[in-house]
């Protein structure tokens, strides 16, 4: 068995190769391409087995992907957690490349979760429609603003910005400004439909998706992002580690026979903004449920917004369970 430490950058990659002895055999720098990737590793082939390790970066799927093709197990690390193991005395490529290679034959490496392609382009899509939304609040708010530079006052009897009669009537203001944020709003808010419609075709009748959308509350696309955010919850050993990771599990400090509780963790922001959106419209939707008691009880003993929070958290572990037991949402 040869390893295989890959310190990889958007132009170069920077390989490092020992033995089960930990001899370094050699180390090769070679462009971040496929053809250049395929070379570097006919050559290795020709010795035996290989095993792979690489740290995470905004780019590496394509090419965890590419070597998994060729047959070769792949370990993919995160930086933060590798970082206090490297002990290079000086920090660069090869000597990342070599620390990576002998973590790898002596076994201290843990992998991360790679999501399959099918959540991959999940996660595109949902956080692209994430995205746009950004980008129509924003429109909205720097037209408000617009407004108010001009001292001009909506009037009374539109109580609802945006709608086509208020949006009429900013058209009818005749500001160039105005018109051209508004042609904006109105293409990304065409681009927002587009992208639910390619949801509705692609997932809503993906079995994990319905099982989630079955909770009163979750419609489709906030189902959607669950399921592109955790991917296969069959890697959680528990709800609570699912809770953790989704960052809405208090910290638990401990010290002799004293233990008291910190601040959520940090974890996916992602899919925590939408499971606890997702909780307060369950609350009201669904207010006899263990999950909505549940929220009136926090709310009452410790506030609205760690009340949220810890609702989140049921709502995170009841999904768990519904996806684990392949069971649709019991509210009693």
């Amino acid at each position: 068995m040869r390893y295989i430490g890959l310190d990889i950058h958007k132009k170069h990659t920077q390989a490092c190769i020992r033995n089960e002895d930990g001899k370094i055999l050699s180390g090769e720098r070679f462009k971040t391409e496929a053809d250049d990737i395929a070379s570097f590793f006919a050559k290795q082939e020709a010795h035996g087995p290989l095993s792979v390790t690489m740290e995470a970066t905004g780019f590496y799927f394509w090419i965890h992907d590419f070597i998994v093709a060729r047959g070769h197990p792949v370990i993919v690390v995160h930086p933060a957690r590798i970082k206090p193991l490297m002990k290079a005395k000086a920090k660069n490529d090869r000597n990342d490349a070599s620390m990576l290679a002998e973590l790898l034959r002596t076994g201290c490496l843990e992998g991360i979760y790679v999501p399959p392609p099918e959540i991959r382009e999940m996660r595109d899509l949902t956080r692209h429609r994430e995205s746009l939304v950004r980008k129509k609040g924003d429109l909205k708010r720097e037209i408000i603003s617009s407004l108010d530079q001009h001292g001009v006052m909506k009037p009374l009897d539109y109580r609802i910005s945006f709608t086509k009669k208020y949006i009429k009537w900013l058209r009818s203001l005749n500001d160039f400004v105005i018109n051209e944020k508004l042609d904006l709003l109105e293409a990304t808010v065409s681009k927002i439909e587009n992208v639910e419609r390619l949801i509705e075709e692609r997932w809503g009748e993906d079995e994990d998706v319905q099982i989630i959308r079955s909770v009163p509350g979750i419609g489709l696309v906030t189902a959607t992002v669950i399921k592109a955010e955790l991917g296969d919850v069959a890697r959680f050993p528990s709800a609570e580690n699912l809770a953790a990771y989704i960052g809405v599990s208090p910290t638990t400090f401990q010290s002799g026979e004293k233990e008291w509780g910190g601040p959520v963790r940090h974890g996916n922001s992602r899919v925590k903004h939408v499971l606890i959106e997702a909780a307060l419209v369950h609350t009201r939707s669904c207010p006899d449920s263990k999950i909505s008691r549940y929220h009136i009880r926090k709310r009452e003993s410790i506030g609205g917004a760690k009340a949220a929070v810890a609702t989140g958290r049921k709502l995170a572990e009841a999904i768990y369970f519904m996806l684990v037991r392949r069971q649709p949402f019991h509210a009693h």
